[in-house]
């Protein structure tokens, strides 16, 4: 098991191959200088004198960047569908609201190296024409509010945000908005309404696509924070150099965050492509002690449970989707034979019944129904016929709703019914469950010793 450090209650590990979790910034503090002294805003500085707008949506396709919040949409796309729309007025956004199960890598990130996420928006505004930008992050994040209001304040007074930046005739205002803590809320038009003071709910889907009709009703591009801080190094580095990491078609690193039942929670960056099982073996320590791993969620609850067998599949967008999973916004559940995974699916769906906006019938009554169902296994008092009809439950209401949480919450039972029913038959065989469970959301680390942390 590699070895692991401690920051801010947070095991995590340097990858084999960093680009944005590196020891020479952690050391340093999140300042200004010691990002300056690695080369930071160095990307910034060659677009601004060297490429035009065009010429860097076009280094932006070379590079093949996904977006690191959960789809894997190519970055490029969006920043060229905003550029070229007829309205003029555009705005970048920038999620950091991070409220997936299992998540962790964007406060991290936060927290650690602030300015590679502010350079990496204010490049995306160059290329896509806006001159406002925003990057949302939670209330319930006060440390990350600091780091990030502090980090804003450095990059103006050093002329890298506000009026005529580096001497060029681009300007930009960028500010760091705090938005409620409600699960929604990181739903990227959830997050727009959050913006335009009205309460997190998405809008329905067309036409409210950003690229089109986002902020304020102008053409506006929302990425994940993890994805900007990859932009401020490629175009500091070249494309070329980032798609020496990863895959053809998932090319560079992406940062990871591994719960449940492991011998430690760890915040690794890997190449993309890694096999599942290095990430939660030889970084996370496998399973603890007499227990086995049966099952794991590779993106969270949102992107389904897939068996033990799988741990051989690479974090790859393509191939996961593939097994009927994905690999989400990064954030790995596993359980072990020690866990219910009808406990944890029961979990899940409360998460997912408390999280809904409500605005949409089928979600606010969905959710609640499959929590329902799932507590009738866990108290004993199911039967075979409430297989079925969560089954039907969640084949009706799959892509009803104006977002994707009324689909990830089906899923999320649907994949375990399919991978595991034999779980659900003991639940019935035995009028409730006899196992112990450990909820595999993720758990904050209690500040301690770095030598006390396994590895």
């Amino acid at each position: 098991m590699e070895a692991a450090s401690l920051l801010h209650g947070i095991p995590y590990c340097i990858g084999p191959d960093p680009v944005l979790i590196r020891k020479e910034i952690i050391s340093g503090g999140p300042g200004i200088q010691t990002y300056l002294a690695q080369g930071g805003y160095g990307g910034l500085e060659r677009v601004l004198s060297n490429l035009s707008s065009r010429e860097t949506i076009e280094e932006m396709k070379e590079a093949g960047l996904r977006g690191r919040g959960g789809s894997g949409f190519p970055t490029a796309v969006k920043w060229e569908k905003v550029a070229g729309h007829r309205i003029r007025e555009k705005y970048v956004v920038a999620n950091g609201s991070e409220g997936e199960p299992g998540s962790h890598k964007d406060h991290f990130l936060i927290e650690t190296n602030p300015h590679q996420i502010l350079e990496g928006m204010i490049i995306a505004s160059f290329a896509v024409g806006a001159q406002k930008a925003f990057l949302f992050v939670k209330d319930s994040f006060p440390s990350g509010i600091d780091t990030l209001v502090k980090a804003r304040d450095e990059a103006q007074e050093a002329g890298y945000l506000g009026k005529t930046i580096l001497g060029s005739s681009f300007s930009l205002d960028l500010e760091i908005f705090v938005g409620p803590s409600a699960y929604i809320a990181g739903e990227e038009t959830a997050l727009l309404e959050s913006l335009e003071g009205r309460l997190p709910k998405p809008r329905p889907k067309p036409p409210g696509y950003p690229t089109d009709r986002g902020l304020y009703n102008c053409p506006t591009v929302v990425n994940n924070v993890e994805t900007y801080a990859h932009v401020s190094h490629i175009f500091r580095h070249g494309p070329s150099w980032f798609k020496k990491r990863g895959l053809p078609k998932s090319p560079g690193t992406m940062v990871f965050s591994v719960t449940g039942s492991v011998m430690r929670p760890i915040v690794v960056e890997l190449p993309l492509g890694t096999p599942l099982r290095v990430l939660v073996e030889n970084y996370a320590g496998g399973a603890p002690p007499g227990e086995t791993i049966t099952s794991f969620y590779p993106g969270g609850p949102s992107f389904g449970v897939l068996p033990a067998k799988d741990l051989d599949a690479p974090l790859d967008y393509d191939a996961l989707r593939s097994l009927g999973s994905g690999i989400g916004s990064g954030g790995v559940i596993v359980l072990s034979d020690k866990d219910c995974p009808v406990a944890t699916a029961r979990d899940f769906a409360d998460f997912y019944e408390k999280g809904s906006c409500g605005q949409c019938p089928p979600c606010r009554i969905g959710t609640e129904n499959l929590h329902q169902l799932l507590d009738l296994f866990e108290d004993g008092k199911a039967s075979k016929e409430n297989v079925q009809r969560i089954l039907r439950i969640s084949e009706m209401i799959k892509g009803r709703g104006n977002c994707g949480l009324i689909t990830a919450s089906a899923y999320s039972v649907e994949t375990l019914i399919r991978h595991f029913p034999e779980e659900f038959q003991a639940h019935l065989d035995d009028k409730g469950c006899r196992r112990l469970h450990r909820t595999p959301l993720y758990q904050k680390v209690l500040p301690r010793e770095v030598a006390e942390i396994p590895g």
